[in-house]
């Protein structure tokens, strides 16, 4: 068992990789005890059981390269994916975020806001929708 884990482990050191949603180099890594892998990550170490290795193995994804943004999401997988946020849903939010700021300045703008909320409210039913339709045709698709 420590053979496997020492080739898998040598595959990794000096390369960088995303571990829990951030880019790390793995410098090098050592056993101790027989029982526990120390993997140096950035210099720093990390303990590891040895029954956990193959768990972190799994957790190492390709590095971002680049910094997301506040609106991206990362979703680990085997390959890390980056959400960002479509035209359409950015132009809804400033929108909704210009319909508060003129409630707050004029409380006669009340009937314009709520029917913009109305529109927004289907066009967010719509894209559940949408999301709903992607969910049935990936499943379908494995």
């Amino acid at each position: 068992m420590i053979e496997d884990l020492k080739e898998k482990l040598d595959n990794i050191v000096s390369k960088t990789f995303n571990y829990k949603g951030k880019d790390v180099e793995i410098t090098k890594y050592k056993f101790v005890n027989g029982t526990n892998a120390v993997v140096f990550m950035n210099g720093r170490p990390v303990n590891f059981l040895l029954s956990e290795i193959p768990e972190f193995l799994n957790e190492l994804h390709h590095p971002l390269g680049k910094e997301t943004t506040p609106s991206q999401v990362v979703l680990p997988k085997n390959e890390l994916l980056v959400f960002e946020p479509t035209k359409e849903n950015q132009v809804i939010k400033q929108t909704l975020l210009e319909t508060l700021t003129k409630l707050k300045e004029d409380k006669e703008y009340i009937p314009q806001a709520q029917a913009i909320c109305e529109v927004v409210n289907q066009v967010v039913n719509v894209q559940k929708t949408e999301i709903q339709m992607l969910n049935i045709l990936t499943k379908k698709q494995q």
